[in-house]
């Protein structure tokens, strides 16, 4: 699902927050490979994803959590998903 409204997103997101995948940035030709790989993994519409590391003291990269799965990812890839609202620590 492509997402082209603002909102939050994933790189919003701080250590123990969680929420929602609500679908993925329409990013054109440019950038498509790396959408089809952020599909691959696993971040689609309705999985819950959870930030359980931040680098220091730049917070870049971050790891989360889709899962069972752990994955690193760059803040400029984390802003490319879109999310509900977050609940910490859930």
């Amino acid at each position: 699902m492509s997402v082209h409204c603002e909102g939050k997103t994933l790189a919003s997101l701080r250590k123990g927050e969680s929420a929602t995948v609500v679908g993925l940035q329409d990013v054109g030709r440019d950038n498509a490979a790396l959408r089809m790989r952020l599909l691959e993994l696993g971040f689609v519409a309705g999985e819950r994803v959870r930030v359980v590391a931040e680098s220091f003291p730049s917070r870049d990269p971050i790891a989360v959590r889709i899962g069972n799965t752990t994955f690193a990812l760059r803040r400029h890839e984390a802003a490319m998903i879109h999310i509900d609202h977050p609940a910490a620590g859930t």
